[in-house]
């Protein structure tokens, strides 16, 4: 990834301060909040910084070890991680300038460690560690744990799916082609100055390159683009949603998938539930934005108190499980540090637990689809054969039929969707189309709305 820009002393003191947010607990975009202020190339150059360094972390841990043995503190060590990262992935950047004002910083952050950060970067620059002196998480900046998993699943393809964690993704702008055209959009952002190009496989879809302020496009102001993966805006194809009928979204978080669904059919009625406040605040807020708000209820309530009061009351029902994420760590660069394998038990049981809520709610003949933007079998398939296992009134439908295009249907496994990180330039992500047995039943007139 290139830099444009060999100054930028604003933006790397950004970046210095959002990384010791982060290590504080902060998500990088709220840590990143304060450079919102800056000039365009700063803000651009600051965002370039903490995402390059977030995604190769340990790679640059191994590069500074190599000229540096022993504990560094931990001001110091991000110092030197942009450094390092500059010199190694921001060609535009020339190597004097990232030297220099990695030494300017530690004058004013670390003064004690200034003659350490100039000697380090000194002897370091240009001699990056060569590849076959690294293990494959460090060369791919992955932890150890996730590589040896993902070592049996993908065999050969293993660092081709490590390395799409690596690439930078670009920004999925969702159309609502009920009040514009791709076209129209895409004009937009062209005249804006943005690389945008439809996406091959979904119509609504449009891929961005490069930096974008979703405040300063007048398109997502106005509700007309939301931000989502073309891997999360298939689920609403699988779900394939009727005119007039009832849908839940059981764990709606800020709303994608429930928006887009009433995006795609005008007559429904949705009823989207989380436990979060602040993510019901944020989903309210894009109902206003996208113009929806009046077709919408939200409900504050865990799945599973809901359900036993609300027993077959909607034709489909979404669920976009709490999961690992480890599908999508190319776009949450910071996640894959906190990830810990001896969580899958525990999310396994709570995606049943909620799979089982959407049955209790869907009416005889009903649709749940099950998604989760990760692909470890725990969380997908294991999770949906146990419940058919449970419940025999439910049993799997083949998702390809529901596919915007032919290229899709080559992913799906056992009539399951499966996307490794990086097919088709998607995030990887896993879909199941589910349905409640039962004999075909008319309008239910207890829905609600």
């Amino acid at each position: 990834m290139d830099a444009s820009l060999s100054g930028g002393g604003r933006a790397r003191d950004g970046a210095l301060a959002a990384l010791a947010r982060i290590h504080q607990g902060a998500h990088v975009s709220a840590a990143l909040a304060s450079t919102r202020s800056f000039a365009g190339p700063d803000r651009a150059l600051a965002t370039q910084l903490v995402y390059g360094v977030l995604r190769q972390q340990r790679y640059l841990d191994a590069w500074i070890t190599m000229w540096r043995q022993g504990p560094l503190d931990v001001t110091v060590r991000d110092i030197l991680r942009l450094a390092f990262f500059q010199l190694g992935f921001l060609d535009r950047v020339p190597a004097y300038a990232a030297v220099h004002a990695a030494v300017e910083q530690a004058k004013v952050r670390a003064p004690g460690a200034k003659g350490l950060v100039n000697a380090v970067l000194r002897r370091g620059q240009g001699h990056p560690p060569s590849p076959e002196s690294l293990s494959l998480g460090e060369r791919y900046s992955h932890p150890d744990w996730i590589v040896k998993r993902w070592a049996k699943r993908y065999g050969t393809n293993l660092e081709k799916v490590l390395q799409a964690d690596n690439e930078i993704a670009p920004i999925m702008l969702r159309v609502n082609l009920e009040r514009a055209t791709r076209d129209q959009v895409l004009e937009q952002l062209r005249q804006a100055g943005f690389k945008a190009m439809a996406s091959p496989y979904l119509p609504e879809a449009i891929r961005v390159d490069g930096a974008l302020w979703l405040e300063d496009l007048a398109a997502f102001k106005e509700g007309i683009v939301t931000v989502q993966d073309e891997s999360g805006m298939l689920v609403n194809w699988v779900l394939d949603v009727q005119k007039d009928e009832a849908v839940i979204d059981l764990a709606v978080g800020v709303g994608g998938k429930a928006i887009h669904a009433l995006e795609r059919q005008r007559g429904i009625r949705l009823t989207g539930l989380d436990i979060s406040q602040q993510r019901l605040k944020l989903y309210q807020q894009n109902l206003v934005r996208c113009g929806y708000s009046d077709r919408a209820m939200m409900v504050s309530m865990p799945a599973q108190q809901y359900a036993p009061t609300h027993e077959e009351l909607y034709d489909r029902a979404i669920l976009d499980a709490p999961c690992s994420g480890l599908g999508v760590l190319r776009r949450r660069v910071d996640a894959r540090w906190g990830k810990q394998a001896e969580r899958f038990p525990e999310l396994r049981a709570r995606q049943l637990a909620l799979l089982g809520a959407a049955r209790q709610v869907v009416v005889p003949d009903g649709v749940i689809v099950y998604s989760t933007c990760s692909t470890e079998p725990e969380e997908t398939g294991e999770v949906v054969q146990a419940a058919l296992e449970k419940w025999p009134d439910l049993w799997l439908e083949d998702v390809g039929p529901f596919l915007p295009h032919p290229a899709l249907r080559s992913y799906v496994q056992q009539s399951c969707l499966v996307l490794a990180p990086g097919d088709l330039q998607m995030d990887g992500f896993f879909i199941a189309r589910i349905r409640k047995r039962g004999d075909k039943v008319g309008k239910n007139p207890h829905r609600p709305g």
